[in-house]
């Protein structure tokens, strides 16, 4: 895969400050502007994972992919570009880099939470933006790990707090029959590309 450099500019933008309102508030605007859209993509992606969920295929193999391409999905939409269905595809482009980067996230998530759990929100948010750092930046799976673990790292606290709270709404749609799942997993996902976008910024994409 090609890789980029993370440039100390792109370092420096973690000195931005956090905004959890307004990344959340963008990305319910966001996802309300194109609803049936999100709600289909939602539930062919939530439909995969848990049909594979039982599988190491599902939790290993498919579900890094179709999260880089969840937010390929919402970065399309947020510069106003047309987008489908089918761009959810879009992250198996860069196969090897989620594969990995999603095993290794998981494997580190665990050990956080089996030490007494707040590590694990704590992991969750220094790795939070390595889906975006692979398709964005084109980085490989270890550099865009450790660009999203420098980057929070300046924020590692309200970071946390970030991620603590779109766990609350995910559990939340989750309790809705399942159903607000459709919903809220859109939303949390357009939050955290807010969030990347107002603390690193996104590349102009080719067509």
């Amino acid at each position: 895969m090609a890789t980029t450099k993370v440039t100390v500019q792109d370092q420096q933008q973690g000195n931005k400050n956090v905004n959890m309102g307004k990344w959340l508030s963008e990305g319910w605007r966001l996802i309300f502007e194109d609803i049936g859209l999100y709600l289909l993509v939602a539930l062919v992606y939530i439909l995969i994972i848990a049909i594979l969920s039982g599988t190491a295929i599902g939790q290993f193999i498919v579900l890094g992919p179709l999260t880089v391409g969840f937010f390929y999905i919402l970065y399309r939409k947020l510069h106003g570009k047309e987008t489908q269905l089918g761009d959810l595809g879009k992250g198996f482009n860069f196969f090897a880099a989620a594969v990995i980067s999603n095993i290794l996230i998981c494997i580190f998530v665990a050990i956080g939470f089996a030490l007494c759990i707040i590590p694990g929100f704590v992991v969750l948010a220094l790795y939070m933006f390595t889906p975006l750092y692979i398709f964005d930046k084109k980085l490989d799976f270890w550099q865009a790990m450790e660009a999203s673990r420098k980057l929070v790292a300046k924020h590692v606290f309200e970071m946390s707090i970030f991620v603590l709270l779109l766990s609350i709404i995910s559990i939340a749609g989750a309790l809705a029959c399942v159903v607000g799942l459709l919903i809220t997993t859109p939303l949390c996902y357009a939050a955290i590309a807010y969030a990347y976008k107002d603390l690193v910024g996104f590349e102009e994409e080719k067509e």
